[in-house]
């Protein structure tokens, strides 16, 4: 009994063993199994991940790439298909881009612009990374492609942009500059929003004076005093600031200011908008040249000079209209509305006498109402040929509009050469949207006579010129090369009462551009400050591009007139994209709106 009992425990401790054995086995089988897949599954973690980040990269590439191609507004079907993603070491991408719904206008909702209204386009991008063992990811970014029409802003400048006013000056409009914008009075005050991508500098330009005069309402309409800028912004810091004071009304890039791209070709000079025509224009540079958008051009042939009687003469050729739509066929119709006036007068800030072709706006109106159908005329485009022209003969070519006081129909005139406004424009009848685009813009009031102006005059506050200068009205937005000072101060090498860097017979006195305040150009004695004649300005002012030809001099260099008062206000009509001036151009950017990786 005693050994049959010792021989089933010896037994069942043997069992026991080898059952332990096998269960360790098991244990160390699974161990090492458990270890391996560990392995595979934080190796296909590593890869996948590495795959998300190389499709985050691509997304990055390719967003880089539709900020470009929005710089005309615009994002056509063939810029969605031509999007590539970048070239990644052990992976492969792709990407593909699809409009969601149709395009719209709408306010902004957000953002640096919002208020403003856009034409509006989601895009929605999936960027997809594989590598080599198949191990996948996708990503997809949804950004909105926005296009603003630059007739809505108050001001628009692609440089930099300065207001130094003398006289009393209030805006009312949204103010915006590419470049910096420098701020320096006794006596401004701006209703809207201010934004720069790149900084506000609460000081002048040209020199080391900081006027403590600039007022920028807040959202209540409340009148606030500027004492902080972008070099100096004060204990909270730029974006703190101008939250405490102006409820974020005054932006830039710290506050998330985008650029707004100009409707351009990378690299092309922003004068091409402007320019004529030329035989190797692309398609894409046609697209927003208003020579190329004008369904009328004419061009003056300047050879001998500028004759009074250009129709006559044979001087105004105008290019084949497409469709078939008319030109003035005859002698008579042509006079009616185009007249020669070489050396009309004295231009004291170029010092030069222009030679205008001078077109009576009204008799060009009612050519075109004789006959609609077939006349229609919404962009006229005037250029001048000066070959042969001696610098005697047409020294400064220009256009002047007359009798512009009713316009019949929206309308927009255009050239690459300074254009001066005589007399009240587009303010009498119903008003239509109205635009003009010239290397520079002068106005000239209801009371100037070209004779009277025959003869250089120093102007002072009590002299003047000879003639008074009477009340004007200007409803049209302005599109033109401004007067830059060339440089910052505070840069390295800048001399702020240095000669002036380009053209001929400048002066060797102060550099000052003339700033907003003499963007639109005047040449009379206005009174200036509160006694001053009025200059009612409603529109848009916008420039983007120096001027190439109405630039001899800059302002500052003689007295040769006296500042109105300036009633300057935005023409809030065109915040409805149906009012807008023909040919409007547009500036785009790229909001990126949503972001996220697609789980399989």
């Amino acid at each position: 009994m005693r050994w049959t009992a010792l021989r089933d425990t010896r037994g069942f401790a043997l069992e026991a063993t080898l059952m332990l054995l096998v269960l360790l086995a098991a244990l160390m089988g699974a161990a090492a199994l458990g270890s391996v897949m560990v392995q595979r599954s934080s190796g296909a973690d590593y890869r996948t991940a590495k795959a998300t980040y190389a499709a985050e990269a691509g997304a990055d590439h390719v967003m880089a790439q539709l900020n470009a191609d929005v710089r005309d507004g615009v994002i056509t079907d063939a810029e969605l298909a031509a999007l590539t993603a970048p070239t990644i070491p052990d992976f492969g991408l792709t990407v593909n881009a699809v409009r969601v719904g149709a395009s719209q206008s709408r306010p902004i909702s957000s953002g640096p612009y919002t208020g403003l209204i856009g034409l509006n386009q989601r895009i929605d991008m999936t960027v997809t990374a594989t590598d080599a063992l198949q191990d996948r990811s996708d990503v997809v970014l949804s950004a909105n492609a926005q296009s603003i029409p630059l007739f809505q802003f108050g001001v628009f400048f692609e440089e930099d942009l300065e207001i130094t006013n003398g006289p009393p000056m209030v805006f009312g409009g949204w103010v915006h500059s590419n470049g910096k914008i420098y701020l320096s009075s006794n006596n401004q005050h701006f209703q809207d929003v201010i934004s720069t991508p790149d900084s506000l500098v609460w000081q002048r330009k040209d020199k080391d004076l900081r006027l403590t005069g600039t007022w920028i309402d807040n959202a209540a309409g409340d009148s606030i005093n500027l004492t902080f800028d972008s070099r100096a912004p004060g204990p909270l810091g730029f974006v703190g600031q101008s939250q405490q004071s102006f409820d974020g009304r005054v932006r830039t890039g710290e506050s998330g200011v985008v650029p707004l791209r100009l409707p351009l070709p990378v690299g092309m000079s922003p004068t091409e908008l402007v320019a004529p025509r030329n035989a190797g224009d692309t398609p894409e540079l046609q697209t927003v040249k208003l020579s190329w958008l004008a369904d009328w051009q004419i061009t003056v042939n300047m050879a001998g000079g500028l004759a009074a009687d250009p129709c006559g003469a044979g001087q105004i050729v105008p290019l084949p209209r497409p469709g078939g739509k008319q030109v003035p066929t005859t002698i008579p119709e042509c006079q009616a509305i185009f007249t020669g006036r070489p050396d009309a007068f004295l231009e004291g800030r170029e010092d030069s006498r222009p030679d205008l072709l001078q077109i009576n706006v009204a008799a060009l109106h009612a050519w075109v109402n004789a006959n609609p159908a077939n006349r229609q005329n919404s962009i006229l485009y005037v250029t001048f040929n000066t070959a042969g022209c001696s610098v005697t003969t047409c020294d400064y070519p220009a256009i002047r509009l007359v009798n512009g006081s009713s316009l019949q129909f929206p309308w927009t005139i255009a050239t690459d050469r300074p254009a001066y406004i005589l007399g009240n424009y587009n303010n009498a009848g119903v008003w239509r949207p109205a635009a003009v685009l010239a290397d520079a813009v002068t106005f000239q009031s209801n009371g100037w006579t070209d004779a009277a102006n025959d003869a250089l005059g120093e102007v002072t506050a009590t002299s003047g010129e000879p003639q008074v200068p009477q009340e004007l009205w200007i409803y049209a937005a302005i599109a033109a090369g401004h007067s830059a000072t060339p440089c910052d101060w505070v840069d390295l090498g800048c001399t702020p009462s240095g000669a002036f860097p380009n053209p001929p017979l400048s002066p060797s006195t102060a550099n000052y551009g003339g700033g907003l305040e003499n963007f639109p150009r005047f040449l009379e004695n206005w009174g200036g400050s509160a006694t001053g004649t009025f200059v009612h300005y409603r529109g848009s002012l916008v420039s983007l591009f120096e001027s190439q030809y109405a630039r001899r001099y800059r302002w500052g260099w003689r007295d040769y007139y006296v500042p109105p008062r300036r009633d300057w206000q935005f023409d809030t009509r065109f915040r409805d994209p149906t009012q807008l001036p023909p040919g409007t151009p547009a500036a785009g950017n790229v909001i990126q709106i949503a972001f996220r990786p697609v789980y399989r």
